[in-house]
């Protein structure tokens, strides 16, 4: 045991555990060098602002970025042009690390095909309103001589007549033909012709 005390207070111990912190430091200070090296660590950039770029610029649009892109999702929106980023995520000018991956939302190249709707023997403000929550639009409406008033006899694309369940694409424009009344063919007095024709208007 004495011997043992004798050697902790030897030169040679105290060189050899000054040895083991030292190498111990190094190497702690190198694997901390390393992480901060390969994090890129305290080192930003700036996001770019994809929105209104087209889907077939992109790639040269982020050459000098230091960020890279991925499309995750297409939605079809007749209202823009197809083919252009509508929202990104990190939003632009966010502060991320290089080579960060930017996910970004484009509109879509092609109409969906939707389902058409059963407009028949509805009413016209009905089938307007159908039509609108489907993504369809409202072209011409024609009025027909019927028994009902204000009911759709018929719902057409480009002239075609179109059967409930039909695949069409999503923002064509459907025409309604409108059956109204014998009334409303009557030969009453102009003034009286004119305020049940402003009746019958579902605009």
């Amino acid at each position: 045991m004495q011997s043992f005390f004798t050697f902790l207070k030897s030169r040679q111990f105290l060189f050899q555990l000054g040895f083991i912190v030292l190498f111990i430091f190094f190497v702690f200070f190198g694997i901390i060098k390393w992480l901060s090296s390969y994090t890129n660590h305290g080192e930003f950039v700036t996001v770019p602002d994809f929105k209104e770029q087209s889907i077939a610029g992109l790639s040269d649009f982020i050459k000098d970025k230091d960020v890279s892109y991925l499309i995750i999702d297409s939605v079809y929106d007749p209202k823009e042009k197809p083919g252009i980023v509508l929202r990104q995520e990190p939003e632009a000018n966010s502060k991320v690390k290089h080579n960060r991956t930017v996910y970004l939302y484009v509109t879509g190249m092609v109409a969906p095909q939707i389902k058409m709707p059963k407009l028949i023997d509805r009413s016209e403000r009905q089938a307007r309103l159908i039509l609108i929550t489907y993504g369809l639009k409202v072209g011409s409406v024609v009025d027909k001589k019927a028994d009902c008033n204000g009911c759709v006899l018929s719902q057409r694309i480009k002239g075609k007549e179109m059967e409930e369940g039909a695949s069409v694409k999503k923002g064509s424009v459907v025409d309604l033909v409108v059956g109204r009344k014998d009334s409303f063919y009557s030969s009453a007095p102009s003034d009286s012709t004119t305020s049940d024709k402003e009746e019958l208007n579902f605009d």
